[in-house]
């Protein structure tokens, strides 16, 4: 009888895969399992928690100018000496100066031919004080996310300028239901803003990591949490205050499953294996090769195509939130 080609082979294992894992009946692998229904990315739950003063915690600093909707200011004596213009950074009007961590940069209100602001400084610390020649300028302060900018005049006598970020902190954690907490190099979290005139997300932060504060402008925030390297993802809308630091927690209805091609239960794993992991309709959630790959799966049921040297083993199994554990593929079952 002749082989079907490998590709041949996997594509007729897709197409019927649903129809087997409905109608299979239950067996030695999957009894250890009670059918569980697969929870739909971005369904999880999250904790969050608004309390201290972020100025009493150290910050993750990173920044980034903007430098929309500026007005001008009138002209200046440009025959007046240099004077020595002092930058103040507040979260809130009423609140103290921020200590450390703001990065100042002040730019000349006249755009250059190209359009764009020509940098004139630029510095680091709480307060800052640069002496500039007579002028308009535009200062730009950034803590971390959180960001404003605010007009300087200078005209021979030094002044005090004091910019107000209306920004808080976020510090983002996750963890599996029951209060298990998930490795830090384990998550990352993806941070987004709804813009109000175009409804479009703004991406804010691609890879924030666990446990670290995000200074913040104010406002309403969608976060989600990505654990591992598959479909265990869950989001929520998270609202920072000023001033304030936020403490969110995601939770995750998820478990870390390594599949594996044996010959006997318990068996060494077979290298040179390619995987087709998939959802009971037959949609594939990932391909890989290897022994042995690791993956992080939401709670739910899952069927699994292994092929070793052009011949398809396949499995259905069931994942259960939080209990991690190897998935055996059985040469000898087929």
């Amino acid at each position: 009888m002749k082989t079907l080609p490998y590709v041949k082979l996997v594509t007729l294992c897709r197409i019927v895969l649903a129809a087997l894992f409905m109608s299979a009946t239950a067996s030695a692998a999957l009894a250890q399992n009670a059918p569980l229904p697969r929870a739909k990315p971005g369904s999880g739950a999250a904790d969050i928690s608004p309390g201290q003063s972020l100025l009493n915690v150290l910050p993750q600093i990173l920044g980034a100018p903007d430098m929309s909707n500026i007005p001008e200011m009138p002209p200046v004596d440009l025959d007046a000496g240099p004077a020595q213009a002092r930058l103040v950074a507040k979260l809130v009007e009423d609140g103290e100066p921020i200590p450390f961590g703001v990065t100042w940069r002040i730019y000349d209100q006249v755009p250059d031919t190209a359009g764009a602001y020509p940098l004139v400084a630029s510095g680091k610390g709480g307060d800052w004080a640069q002496t500039l020649q007579p002028g308009n300028y535009l200062v730009h302060a950034a803590y971390g996310k959180a960001s404003s900018t605010a007009m300087l005049r200078l005209d021979g006598q030094s002044v005090t300028e004091t910019v107000i970020l209306s920004a808080g902190g976020l510090r983002l954690q996750a963890q599996l239901t029951g209060d298990v907490n998930i490795p830090a190099d384990k998550v990352r979290f993806r941070i987004t803003e709804r813009d109000s005139e175009t409804t479009d997300e703004r991406l804010i932060v691609e890879n924030a990591r666990s446990g670290l504060i995000l200074p913040l402008n104010a406002g309403t925030f969608r976060v989600e949490s990505l654990y591992g390297n598959a479909n265990a993802n869950v989001s929520a809308d998270i609202t920072v205050e000023e001033g304030k630091l936020t403490d969110a927690t995601l939770y995750h209805r998820a478990a870390e499953v390594t599949l594996k091609l044996v010959n006997d239960s318990g068996g060494e794993a077979i290298a040179n294996t390619s995987w087709t992991l998939l959802y009971p309709n037959g949609e594939v959630i990932a391909e890989t090769v290897g022994a042995f790959p690791e993956y992080v799966l939401e709670e739910g049921d899952y069927a699994v195509v292994a092929t070793h040297e052009g011949t398809p083993y396949n499995r259905n199994f069931s994942v259960e939130a939080g209990r991690h554990r190897d998935v055996e593929v059985l040469i000898s079952a087929e």
